[in-house]
């Protein structure tokens, strides 16, 4: 039998990651390329744990750009490592913490090998805030828990590939300048081959954290009869951060037939509060009405409110388009991305459930993009439009316009 597309891809991934990894383990470099969104930068990537001058050298050399390394935001707290304020920044850039160097062993902080004590320093778990003197000549770049999962970006990716090798601590990296611009996406492949760099996207990471890691478990399960339908209702939690996120399944996912599928985020205004500003609570309902006439399917609620920018960060949102905003300007006026939602748990639930192929229900054709980035095949788009109303006008106008749904 032929493996499906997710199988081909989840295994070309796989050898990507592994070539990287082993470049790692060697204490080489490997080219994490950002490939989501709005950002394309490209990042030179070590091993921060055991750095040595040479390793420095090698990739100060290579790159040419500001060296930093990442830190867990937990263990940044510890160190006492709290993020510079951003004022006007795109919103992949990085959470860049205020500069360091380590306190014993430096002249300068300049020289490869002060900067090699400093991030040695900073993946060492023996190190305390008062190892480090601030500001320095390292930049310390806070992850979340969730990593790229939450932030689909270079240093998130590379952050959580050390994670993958083995690694202790962090990465240290740098944007990658080829003559005076930074390298872009689209030139990474010739430039890595060029200079014998494994290669990796940040949707590879992404994709082999969704398959291999357990992200979210199933907490309580039950019966739910509505006005739409009767579901078996399923609680399930990310393990990272302990979000709670809802599925509502009709008949076998793993059965013979490709479940109809819907991923919905939380909106309060819209689900609950019935807001014409969105179609967002007609949606919700329809899907389960569609999903209840159909032999198998589910309907996965997430809690990332507002495209992930949370209650008040939409409530925020909406006051700047009572001003003549639109909800793709207002997000970013914010200092937010453009969509920041991520799909990781939704993808789990269904790995978790035997489910690798659906028929999504969505107008949305980065969702879809989303979902089979995560080894999620999506054998049909589904549509789900919605009448449009003298509110909801300007806000499908905006997702047609300016997200590219398709309508």
């Amino acid at each position: 039998m032929n493996a499906s597309p997710s199988h081909q891809r989840i295994e070309a991934v796989r050898l990507r990651i592994e070539a990287a990894v082993d470049a790692i383990k060697a204490g080489g470099l490997a080219c994490v390329v950002e490939d989501r969104g709005e950002a394309d930068a490209v990042w030179a990537v070590m091993a921060g744990h055991g750095m040595t001058p040479g390793r420095m050298n090698d990739l100060v050399s290579a790159a040419g750009g500001i060296i930093a390394a990442t830190v867990g935001e937990t263990r940044a707290d510890a160190l006492v490592l709290p993020e510079v304020p951003r004022r006007r920044a795109a919103p992949s850039t990085p959470h860049y913490a205020v500069s360091v160097e380590a306190a014993e062993g430096c002249s300068t902080g300049i020289s490869a090998n002060d900067r090699a004590i400093t991030v040695a320093a900073l993946c060492d778990a023996a190190t305390t805030s008062t190892d480090l003197l601030r500001p320095g000549h390292i930049m310390p770049i806070r992850i979340g828990r969730l990593g790229c999962l939450r932030r689909p970006y270079g240093p998130e990716a590379a952050h959580d590939l050390m994670a993958i090798a083995g690694r202790q601590g962090g990465a240290a990296l740098s944007h990658v300048v080829n003559g005076v611009d930074e390298l872009r996406a689209e030139e990474a492949p010739a430039f890595a081959a060029a200079r014998g760099w494994p290669l990796i996207y940040v949707s590879d990471v992404m994709l082999v954290r969704s398959v291999d890691e357990q992200l979210v478990q199933i907490v309580r399960e039950g019966e739910l009869a509505g006005e739409d339908g009767t579901f078996r209702v399923q609680i399930w939690q990310t393990v990272l951060d302990g979000a709670a996120h809802v599925a509502l399944v009709r008949g076998a996912l793993d059965g013979d037939d490709v479940p109809l599928v819907r991923v919905h985020s939380q909106c309060l205004t819209g689900d609950i509060l019935h807001s014409h500003r969105c179609d967002c609570g007609e949606q919700l309902h329809e899907a389960l009405r569609r999903i209840e006439g159909a032999p198998s399917g589910a309907l996965i609620y997430l809690s990332q409110e507002g495209r992930g920018i949370g209650l008040v960060g939409k409530i925020k949102a909406y006051a700047l388009q009572d001003q003549g905003l639109d909800t793709v300007d207002a997000n970013l006026h914010l200092g937010f991305a453009v969509d920041q939602r991520d799909y990781a748990a939704a993808a789990q639930v269904l790995h978790s459930s035997g489910v690798t192929r659906v028929r999504l229900l969505t107008n949305n054709p980065e969702k879809v993009t989303a979902m089979e980035n995560l080894g999620i095949e999506v054998v049909e788009r589904v549509g789900l439009v919605q009448p449009e109303t003298q509110h909801s006008a300007r806000y499908l106008a905006t997702k047609r316009d300016r997200l590219g749904h398709l309508f």
